[in-house]
């Protein structure tokens, strides 16, 4: 009776849904039969389909597939159109479907077996899985009926996952050796973005074992193979491609870990991860991957070195979490494991265990030689570099690294950012010795880097990137750190005397490093690190005026800075998470030194609903006479031989109503002596106040695939008391079934006053002001997408500003593609600070900025790419305003008589070609070109008393033929040792 109950069930279901007949459209597959019902049911609201479930053996095993009625192949033409435009895409044409199939036995939902290899020889033993472990059971994942709640998926028991030596694995993909055969699979993936938590269409069949060398990952993707999409990239670039990516929580206590992503194709990226989801990619391991396609999907093999990770102690067996997820572009889908969509407040705390017994790191020691050679055509010189990173981890928790003679050469370029505001510009990290290891020195999610198209790092919910082509945004939030590390071997602090002149762009130059180490490591519930560098002398080229008015070049000699870090956290994990910290900056030059201290502590509630974040800094300053003197560095005070000391923090608190509702309070309480940014990142003081958000995205709402609002409120004041920052803001985000994408913003800032951008020659109040943004992009999985943008705001006093933008992505092959974009903003009332005590001007302006990045793989590992962005300003005079002490708003002023007018251009300029080739992971030939400029104003030159020139086309010639970089450099790293 046990076993003619449930057949009679499952053919009673089948009969429900229909009968098929010979030929018929496929709507979707499933491994459980109860998703294929479920899907069945859902689909029979459509009479005209005539859905049913048929069981099919595919060499993958036995697979459930809910099919449309039959006809001949025209009629069935149509009803795949049919169901396509009821947002059924994965819809393919069955020409042999089976006839109706009797009531069947209810048979044991196993995993699908890998494919099928030959027997080895007799003298050829397979290796054994030592120990045997069986499957787990499969959790059902169906969605409740309408009206019910969806349940998260809950992370299930432990995976023991087998320990098996000896194992030959050929990294080439595709999952061909015995080994795969004997270990059991895991496809329990459950659509999270968007977040509709229901199952999958295609399955995903996870497999791993380990060594004691490392972890690896066997990973079969089912999917229509005329469905795939396989595009070639740079290492950790986000493109709408098909992946597979691996979250790996080594501390075992969802303390940190690392992320491991493999795209169609065979480019990778990879990262740390840190509580809650707070995602970087400022990190490179070495780690091998293949990618495969096959006639049903593709396939992929990882393998994942336990010494290149940082981890506890632990005797006997080790805990591991992970989280595994799948892109699958054209469907514009993200599948994971478990069901953790970016909607929910809890992630690293609520990964699926692994159990792994007796992984024991062993200890490594790794070398990274370089020699470079650069060629300066600019400055009409050569150089030679060598040295070497050192990297040593003789435990699992516990790392030294070093480096001799660090070459931070122009291998990688930064974004062209005009800044003509008192702000400082944000530029992340690309050094592989800081990006090591650099996760201890984050003290909260401020500390995150912002992410592409605008959106910023933290720990608030948000929906994770989608398919459509982004414009990037004007808006963009700036990390607030303790370390940041592009402060070393950053621009010299250096003095000259008045009569030399220093181009500009040469006291923005880095500084050569002599050395520097790092100690990171693990006691207990204990994490710390340690880090120090120490800057070469820096020499400025300058030109000075003898006594008969020739000029000749002088070279002028400085100091180099002194860096130390220290760090200790303490994390207590059990329900929830708490955690508490210390962080001190020292940087010694005899110019200016500065030590920064800081108390962080994290809390995560139980159920993971409620985060909070708290830091609390304290900062000494100290300036020399000569400093002031010489106005080379930040002042101290007015008077000499000075020392400040500032005092300030922020608290940052998130909220998780219910899945896809956040709210989040950012509060602020800097004085004005509080200065972090020698060592850190901080983008202003004297700072009070806050930031409430809140944040709602829901699936299928609306006929639309998704829609994001958010809400936010702002209001900080100075420490005199005059409100600096407030507005209130309205963001929406349409994604369309189609996966096209429309973006909407409202912004409204209150009069303000201004106390910046005077250079503390007094503050004024600006006006009230308006930001409309409608932004518009298409499906990147297509060959072809675009993106359009158009803005319009208030000037600060009066005036308007209209920006257009445009974009346009070509990707015909997977080894080639090419994206340009192109902003234009005209200006009207633009108020600038002209650098003579507190005078300012408003301008009619120009701004046109192209960018332009083409990439052509000659394989997975070798890669040719250009990159250009320019951006030019014309700016015409309009009005001369100036701070009168007593007055609220800025006042009129007249030109004295002869001086010029303030009229100007800008013109820079970067474009790099450069070729890579990964020789083996993290050994790298570079063979690039640089060339850049930054001309101040450009005029004729054979008119000195002329007009800035009018065309932005005589402006681009002028960059491109005055460069200040012209550099060929030769680079070559290599890996030893791991």
């Amino acid at each position: 009776m046990r076993r003619v109950l449930p057949a009679l069930l499952a053919g009673a279901a089948m009969w429900l849904c229909g009968e098929a007949l010979a030929a018929a459209a496929v709507l979707g597959s499933f491994q459980a039969r109860s998703n294929a019902e479920r899907f069945c049911t859902e689909l029979a609201r459509h009479p005209e389909l005539g859905v049913r479930v048929v069981a099919a053996q595919t060499d993958r095993g036995r697979l459930f597939r809910v099919i449309s009625r039959s006809g001949d192949e025209g009629e069935t033409r149509a009803l795949m159109a049919r169901a396509q435009a009821l947002g059924i895409t994965a819809v393919w044409y069955w020409a042999d479907a089976p006839h109706a199939e009797p009531a069947m036995e209810h048979v044991a939902e196993e995993m699908p077996a890998a494919p099928q290899v030959p027997a080895p020889s007799e003298d050829t033993p397979a290796p054994q899985p030592t120990p045997t472990v069986a499957a787990q059971p499969e959790e059902d994942g169906t969605p409740p009926p309408p009206g019910r709640q969806l349940k998260l998926q809950a992370a299930g028991e432990a995976i023991v996952v087998p320990r098996i030596e000896g194992a030959a694995i050929t990294m080439d993909g595709r999952l061909d050796e015995a080994i795969w055969n004997d270990i059991p699979g895991h496809d329990d993936m459950m659509v999270i973005e968007p977040d509709t938590l229901t199952p999958p269409r295609f399955r995903t069949v996870n497999r791993f074992f380990y060594t004691d060398r490392g972890l690896y990952v066997g990973v079969w993707n089912e999917q229509p193979p005329d469905t795939l999409i396989a595009r070639l990239s740079s290492r950790d670039d986000y493109i709408n491609r098909d992946s597979w990516t691996l979250t790996l929580d080594t501390s075992g206590e969802g303390l940190y870990g690392y992320w491991f992503s493999v795209n169609l194709g065979g480019t990778v990226g990879d990262g740390k991860v840190a509580p809650e989801r707070n995602y970087s990619r400022e990190w490179d391991g070495p780690w091998d991957s293949a990618t495969a396609e096959l006639d049903d999907g593709w396939s992929t093999e990882l393998f994942l070195p336990w010494s290149m990770m940082s981890m506890p102690r632990a005797a006997g067996d080790r805990s591991m979490g992970i989280f595994a997820s799948r892109k699958v572009a054209y469907l514009d889908e993200r599948w994971g494991w478990p069901a953790l969509p970016r909607t929910v407040a809890r992630f690293m705390s609520a990964l699926q265990p692994l159990s792994l017994p007796g992984v024991v790191p062993k200890e490594q020691l790794e070398a990274y030689p370089y020699i470079s050679t650069a060629l300066d055509v600019a400055d009409s010189g050569e150089t030679f570099n060598a040295g070497v990173d050192v990297f040593w981890r003789p435990s699992s928790n516990f790392q030294i690294t070093a480096a001799a003679l660090p070459d931070f050469g122009a291998v990688e370029t930064d974004d062209v950012v005009i800044n003509l505001t008192a702000r400082e510009t944000y530029f992340p990290e690309k050094r592989l010795f800081f990006l090591e290891g650099s996760e201890i020195f984050a003290t909260s999610g401020r500390s995150a880097t912002p992410r592409p198209g605008g959106a910023s790092g933290g720990s608030g919910m948000r929906a994770d990137d989608s398919g459509s082509r982004r414009t990037m945004s004007s808006f963009q939030r700036t990390p607030s750190s303790v370390l940041n590390t592009r402060r070393i071997g950053g621009a010299p602090v250096i003095e000259y005397a008045d009569d030399l002149d220093v181009a500009p762009h040469r006291l923005s130059q880095p500084t050569d490093l002599l050395g520097a180490a790092k100690i990171t490591g693990q006691t207990g519930g204990v994490r710390y690190g340690v880090l120090t560098a120490f800057e070469d002398e820096p020499v400025l080229k300058a030109t000075m005026t003898d006594s008969l008015g020739m000029e000749q070049d002088v070279h002028v000699r400085g100091d180099g800075r002194n860096f130390g870090v220290v760090r200790a956290l303490y994390e207590n994990v059990g329900d929830g998470r708490q955690a508490y910290g210390y962080i001190g900056t020292h940087v010694d030059h005899p110019l200016r030194s500065a030590t920064v201290h800081g108390l962080d502590a994290q809390y995560l509630s139980p159920g993971g609903k409620i985060l909070a974040e708290l830091q609390a800094l304290t900062s000494d300053v100290r300036c020399t006479a000569s400093a002031e003197d010489m106005a080379r560095t930040r002042k101290c005070d007015e008077g000499m031989d000075d020392s400040q000391q500032g005092y300030g923090g922020w608290a940052d608190f998130y909220y998780t109503q219910a899945r896809g509702m956040q709210h989040g309070v950012r509060l602020d309480f800097v004085d004005e002596n509080l200065d972090i940014n020698d060592v850190g990142f901080l983008e202003r003081n004297s700072n009070f106040g806050g930031f409430y958000s809140f944040t709602m995205i829901r699936p299928d709402v609306f006929g639309l695939r998704r829609m994001t609002t958010m809400f936010s409120i702002a209001n900080w004041d100075n420490a005199e008391g005059q409100n600096t920052r407030t507005g209130s803001f309205f963001l929406n985000t349409f994604t369309f079934k189609n996966r096209n994408e429309l973006r909407t913003a409202l912004r409204y800032f209150p009069k303000r006053w201004e106390d910046l951008e005077s250079r503390g020659n007094g503050v004024f109040q600006i006006d009230e002001r308006y930001n409309v943004e409608l932004a518009f992009g298409t499906d990147t999985s297509r060959p072809i997408a675009w993106s359009a943008q158009a803005v319009a705001q208030s000037e600060d006093l009066g005036g308007m500003s209209y920006t257009a933008a445009l974009g346009v992505t070509l990707k015909p092959l997977d080894r080639f593609s090419l994206d340009f974009d192109l902003q234009y903003m005209d200006r009207d009332g633009w108020l600038r600070y002209v650098w003579n005590d507190a005078d300012f001007v408003t301008f009619q302006a120009s701004d046109l900025q192209p960018r332009l990045a083409v990439d052509y793989f000659l394989s997975a590992r070798q890669q040719l790419r250009l990159t250009m962005q320019w951006a030019g300003i014309r700016a015409e005079e309009q009005e001369l305003l100036q701070i009168i002490e007593g007055e609220d708003e800025l006042q009129p002023r007249s030109r004295p008589e002869g001086e010029a007018n303030d009229d100007f251009t800008i013109s820079q300029l970067t474009m790099q070609l450069r070729y890579r080739w990964q020789i083996a992971p993290l050994s790298d030939l570079f063979v690039v070109y640089n060339r850049g400029s930054n001309l101040a104003n450009a005029y004729d030159m054979d008119d000195p008393f002329a007009r800035p020139r009018d065309g932005f086309g005589e402006l681009y010639r002028d960059a491109f033929t005055d460069p200040l970089v012209d550099m060929l450099v030769i680079k070559l790293r290599y890996r030893l040792g791991g």
